[in-house]
């Protein structure tokens, strides 16, 4: 039931969901972890925006990435569900992972992903499972939810897979 972000990122690199030169971001980013493998995807040419509401938490993710070394990342804190910051028709790709469990409008979220996405970029979910037994006790969207989600926003669904208790969701903006 434990995730395995090197996995995850390696599989979006092979299927080239994620390409070095991309830009991208990395929707509740936390502590940086998958943002410092998304950041190395991209590359120096490429960039990373490292989003969350919380600052204490933007803080942690900084100091994790500059003990990496790694540059081609920007931190924004800001409220998901109202805007990330960026502008429209910007990104290849914006990142999400385990944050619309969190959300008491995760439609919010994922709009915000499709206002910021060029044409044809890609939706990156990644979302605990009803049967995750680490969440348990939360609130958690089940894959119609999620799917559900994606499509009112007309993201067309590329691909959906379950990996160690998550769901892993690819849309095509």
């Amino acid at each position: 039931m434990f995730l395995r972000p090197s996995d995850i990122i390696q599989e979006l690199r092979i299927k080239k969901y994620i390409i070095p030169g991309m830009v991208g971001a990395d929707f509740g980013c936390g502590g940086g972890y998958f943002t410092s493998l998304l950041a190395n995807e991209v590359g120096v040419e490429g960039k990373i925006y490292a989003i969350d509401v919380q600052e204490e938490v933007l803080k942690e993710a900084q100091e994790f990435l500059k003990n990496l070394h790694i540059n081609n990342v920007k931190f924004l804190r800001q409220n998901l569900e109202i805007t990330s910051g960026l502008e429209p028709n910007y990104l290849d790709f914006v990142f999400i992972s385990q944050v619309l469990y969190q959300s008491e409008y995760p439609e919010k979220i994922i709009s915000e992903a499709k206002r910021v996405l060029k044409d044809n970029g890609y939706l990156i979910l990644l979302e605990p499972q009803e049967s995750n037994h680490l969440f348990l006790s939360q609130k958690i969207y089940s894959l119609d939810d999620l799917i559900q989600f994606l499509e009112n926003q007309q993201f067309k669904i590329n691909e959906v897979k379950s990996i160690n208790g998550y769901y892993l969701i690819i849309g095509i903006k």
